[in-house]
């Protein structure tokens, strides 16, 4: 017991002080440990806030493919979430139609979205990016089906 304080002092200090005391946490421990808590009360108190650009970049990806293997660079590109404008009007009507399949593919297969643009120019687009285009240019160019009726 302390030698400042009384009897009637000590017994009415709470059980939990005694015992602090008793193991030999001063006063000035308490305070440290009462700040802590209170600096560790204001963060739980306190919302997170994140930060998120307002613009993503986007990229987009303009092929002329002249052999499969520049298909495969522009189903790399759809994986990795970048669109793709394929120009085929350097290509032979068979690669044509073997990379519009391939692509078309692949772009089911992300869910995705294909428009055709302008004569043998196709836009392959991945799921998270969305097509709009006005009702008169689908008329002109009807959407590719994924079946490959058209195109």
């Amino acid at each position: 017991m302390n030698e400042e304080m009384s009897t009637d002092e000590y017994r009415q200090r709470g059980l939990w002080t005694r015992i602090k005391e008793g193991f030999g946490i001063s006063e000035l421990e308490e305070e440290y440990d009462d700040a802590e808590d209170v600096a560790a009360a204001d963060t739980r108190k306190r919302p997170i806030t994140l930060r998120l650009h307002s613009a993503r970049m986007s990229y987009v990806s303009v092929r002329i493919p002249l052999t499969f293997d520049d298909a495969r660079l522009a189903a790399d590109g759809l994986k990795d979430g970048r669109q793709q404008i394929i120009n085929l009007e350097k290509t032979t009507p068979e690669m044509s139609e073997r990379i519009i399949d391939f692509l078309s593919g692949v772009t089911y297969a992300l869910n995705g979205f294909v428009e055709k643009v302008g004569d043998r120019v196709y836009l392959f687009a991945p799921s998270n990016v969305s097509i709009d285009m006005p009702d008169d240019l689908h008329k002109a160019s009807p959407s590719l089906l994924f079946d490959g009726s058209k195109f």
